[in-house]
């Protein structure tokens, strides 16, 4: 049992060393890593901004046109006759 357990342990340890990148050369030449520097324009936008409630935002609802176009017309037009049959 405990030789069955070490074999396990061995070969999941072969395994995770054999598989553990699946990157080409070429590729990784091409990854670049991230640096984390942050633009400081974007967060003094971020405080300016103003939080809107829900509440607000339901006061907000705007009725958009939509314009008839060639595919509303023929969709509205097949929705008919299939109504009609």
């Amino acid at each position: 049992m405990g030789l069955s357990i070490v074999g396990g342990v061995l070969a999941f340890q072969i395994f995770s060393a054999v598989t553990k990148t699946q990157l080409t050369a070429e590729q990784v030449e091409i990854i670049r890593p991230i640096d984390g520097t942050i633009n400081q324009t974007v967060i003094d936008n971020l405080e300016k901004r103003t939080p809107i409630s829900e509440d607000e935002l339901s006061k907000l609802e705007m009725e958009t046109p939509i314009e008839p176009t060639p595919t509303t017309s023929i969709a509205t037009e097949s929705a008919q006759t299939t109504q009609l049959q």
